[in-house]
């Protein structure tokens, strides 16, 4: 038998490379409560990390064989000591009205951070609005690393309109709305200013893309 840890570092490698075609044939299942007994004693300490890939894998495979005229781009960062997904999905098919993108912190538990947006094509700066911005727990980090890549991830969302003939992103806009059961409006106001956005006494918000092609 594979031991866990070894089977741990292939799933973090494919995580890491952007392995898709390996992703997408992962067939490693979680290890529940009644199966632990029939894991070796020097696997034990592995278990927690290894239902974490697991899960991880799972929940990445949903975003791989997404319908047509879905983009999808993938990008990796660490937490701590875990490996973190950040996923955004374009909706080619609202092109016509303002595209629909989702940008989101997938995690093999159950903390999970989105950010609804809407591209808006104007004739010199294209606009990436935020609808809203959120995340399911608190106070776990996880929002700070999205605004922390952001303009790394427009740079890609950006390098994929160019096939649609479509302005780069070059403003970030949006309205401060705080889901008071996940932060109060403070401290989001404060985050977002670490990440250079400014705020008006309505809490409309903008920032320039620092990234551009």
């Amino acid at each position: 038998m594979i031991s866990l840890d070894i089977k741990i570092n292939e799933m973090k490698n494919n995580l890491v490379d952007k392995n898709i075609k390996a992703i997408r044939n992962n067939k490693l299942k979680k290890i529940k409560d009644e199966d632990k007994k029939k894991i070796e004693v020097k696997d034990e300490v592995f278990i927690k990390e290894y239902n974490y890939y697991v899960r991880l894998l799972k929940k990445i495979k949903k975003y791989i064989n997404n319908k047509e005229n879905i983009i999808t781009i993938f990008d990796v960062e660490n937490k701590e000591k875990n490996i973190v997904y950040i996923i955004t999905t374009i909706d080619m098919q609202e092109i016509s009205v303002g595209i629909p993108i989702k940008i989101s912190v997938i995690t093999g538990d159950t903390n999970y951070t989105y950010m609804d947006c809407t591209y808006y094509e104007r004739e010199e700066n294209s606009v990436l609005y935020i609808n809203n911005f959120t995340s399911i727990k608190p106070n776990k980090g996880y929002g700070g690393i999205l605004l922390k890549k952001l303009d790394y991830i427009i740079s890609e969302i950006n390098k994929k309109f160019i096939y649609y003939n479509l302005n780069d992103i070059k403003l970030i806009e949006g309205k401060m709305i705080a889901n008071k059961n996940i932060i109060s409006e403070k401290k989001l106001k404060k985050l977002y200013i670490k990440y250079g956005f400014e705020i008006d006494n309505k809490n409309n918000m903008k920032r320039n893309v620092l990234i551009t092609l």
